[in-house]
């Protein structure tokens, strides 16, 4: 789902930075009240779901038309962290892909941070929030992580049609068919990680911030 660059439109483009850097800076805002409390917990948390994500999106699968499949993490963040914490986790690691691992391009880069954090991270939250007050949790990271990650990628599919490089009719099918799939698997994996590493982030005695 990294977009390389030549598959956007300029304008669209711009827009979409527009888009995600305002959402980033709004994120942090609404960060910085956790960071006040317990910066160093905090920190700790994003910084080991971090790591996780970005090991776990290294992994790609090929499709057709330029595009690639890979599990997103945005539900595992979200669930974890909150939507915001998680949302400037997802970006800070869209972003070291794309500098140092030419993974997505310059110019995509708030479109990616578009599809991967606000709709499969902020959007994911919600989802599961809001389903999680009708069903056990466990059923609620699943249905919400499959809904936000298949969304995430009709959302990079109508972005490509859009932008007139690959017809829209095209794109879609062969990414959501895929992630359809993939997002089946990545719904069962997070729910998963997310009550094994509930314990595990726990920061050590020696890193608790103090009272």
């Amino acid at each position: 789902m990294h977009i390389p660059d030549g598959l956007i439109d300029l304008k669209l483009s711009a827009g979409l930075i527009g888009t995600a850097g305002a959402a980033v800076i709004y994120s942090l805002y609404k960060l910085r009240d956790a960071l006040a409390v317990s910066g160093e917990n905090t920190l700790y948390r994003m910084g080991m779901v971090a790591a996780l994500i970005f090991s776990a999106q290294m992994f790609k699968f090929p499709i057709d038309n330029g595009t690639s499949v890979h599990l997103i993490g945005g539900a595992l963040a979200a669930v974890l962290l909150g939507p915001f914490a998680g949302t400037v986790v997802i970006s800070v690691v869209l972003t070291i892909q794309m500098l140092f691992f030419a993974d997505g391009g310059v110019l995509p880069l708030g479109a990616n941070i578009v599809n991967m954090a606000l709709v499969g991270t902020i959007l994911c939250y919600y989802i599961y929030y809001a389903i999680k007050q009708w069903v056990p949790e466990w059923l609620a990271i699943i249905a919400a992580s499959w809904i936000s990650l298949v969304l995430a990628d009709f959302s990079c599919a109508l972005e490509i049609g859009l932008s007139g490089t690959i017809p829209f009719g095209d794109v879609t099918p062969a990414m959501v068919k895929a992630y359809a799939v993939i997002g089946t698997i990545e719904a069962f994996i997070t729910v998963a990680l997310v009550y094994v590493l509930r314990s595990l982030l726990s920061p050590p005695e020696g890193h608790k911030v103090k009272q």
